[in-house]
């Protein structure tokens, strides 16, 4: 687990470790068997009142949901209090934290703490989906309201959505991440493209920045406000950044190029061709690109990679299509509307 814990909405949550009440360890991942999860941090379990906590694990149960209690009691007299709640050992799972490691942090006014510090609250609901990502925190009327949400909640982040799909070509190895940005964010990026001083910016070569309109027509921006460099930044190393290291296996130092927000217009007639994000000496040490759409309004302008099928990817508002930049990918057209894209790098840190 990182120092700092962030509990914003799309945050991924570190996984930690704490013994059970029989004193075996356990990981908090392997809470994760596909469906959403319930994490009730609380200082103690004498402040948890049977009824309500009844009413939770039944709603937590008719949606599917697993509902996992961390809490800072000793385990001799957290067995008792378990039983009066009408709890099994492992149904929920109860994790215990008396010696204070992680509950801090859970339990953080604002969501951000270094572990060791003193605890804000004294409950807190943290819904995580099923790729152990926030998708909200509650934190007054905490059994009573994450009781009353939690169907929508969970039903809102189900990873399911590609169940009916089955694959027997190739395809390229794209991570597509929702929820990276939030709407509103979207459209202050949105915003700030259309306030600056927009221009095709190029292709970066052996030869260097060249401007090829054969193989690259956009209208772009590059992002040099200060405060917005570290909103962008910051919302992909929490949200991007582990996934980098679970899916990919790339779990070195990173730091990020540039953030560009780039327009596809069908008026404009705009497009990107085929090419290679690392191909240039400037380059060379870009790992992973970032390709996240700002907006859902318009037609085309999907990404394809031709090496593998030529398979369309267009992610929904928000989220980001990561990949390697040795891939070979190209933008087609927009054929209805504008198209804002924001894209950055993730480079190793040298």
């Amino acid at each position: 687990m990182t120092n700092v814990l962030s509990l914003r909405v799309g945050d991924r949550l570190p996984d930690f470790v704490l013994p059970g009440l029989d004193g075996k360890l356990r990981k908090f991942i392997w809470s994760f068997t596909g469906d959403p999860v319930v994490l009730l941090a609380v200082a103690d379990l004498k402040l948890i009142d049977v009824e309500p906590f009844a009413l939770l694990r039944s709603a937590c149960t008719a949606a599917s949901t697993r509902l996992v209690v961390v809490a800072a009691n000793e385990p001799a007299g957290a067995t008792s209090l378990w039983k009066k709640l009408g709890a099994e050992p492992e149904n929920p799972l109860l994790l215990l934290d008396q010696k204070a490691q992680f509950l801090p942090a859970l339990l953080a006014q604002g969501g951000a703490v270094s572990f060791g510090q003193g605890m804000g609250l004294r409950q807190r609901a943290i819904v995580l989906d099923p790729n152990q990502r926030v998708a909200s925190t509650l934190d007054t009327r905490v059994l009573a309201a994450t009781t009353e949400t939690i169907g929508d909640l969970a039903e809102s982040v189900r990873a399911n959505a590609g169940s009916g799909l089955l694959i027997n070509t190739a395809l390229a190895p794209v991570l597509i991440l929702p929820r990276v940005f939030e709407p509103d964010f979207c459209t202050q990026l949105i915003r700030l493209w259309g306030k600056g001083d927009h221009k095709d910016s190029g292709v970066s070569s052996r030869y260097g920045n060249v401007n090829v309109e054969e193989l690259k027509r956009t209208e772009d921006y590059m992002i040099v406000e200060p405060m917005m460099q570290k909103a962008v930044s910051d919302r992909l190393a929490y949200r991007v950044g582990p996934e980098l290291t679970k899916v990919f296996a790339f779990d070195r130092q990173f730091t990020f190029d540039a953030h560009v927000v780039l327009s596809y217009s069908a008026e404009g007639e705009h497009f990107f061709g085929a090419h290679r994000d690392n191909g240039a000496p400037t380059t060379a040490d870009r790992a992973f690109a970032v390709s996240l759409n700002l907006n859902d309004d318009f037609e085309g302008g999907e990404l394809v990679f031709p090496e593998y099928a030529g398979v369309r990817v267009s992610p929904p508002a928000g989220a980001a299509a990561v990949f390697s930049c040795s891939l070979l990918h190209k933008v087609g057209p927009v054929t209805r509307g504008r198209r804002y894209v924001l894209t950055t790098f993730f480079r190793q840190k040298r």
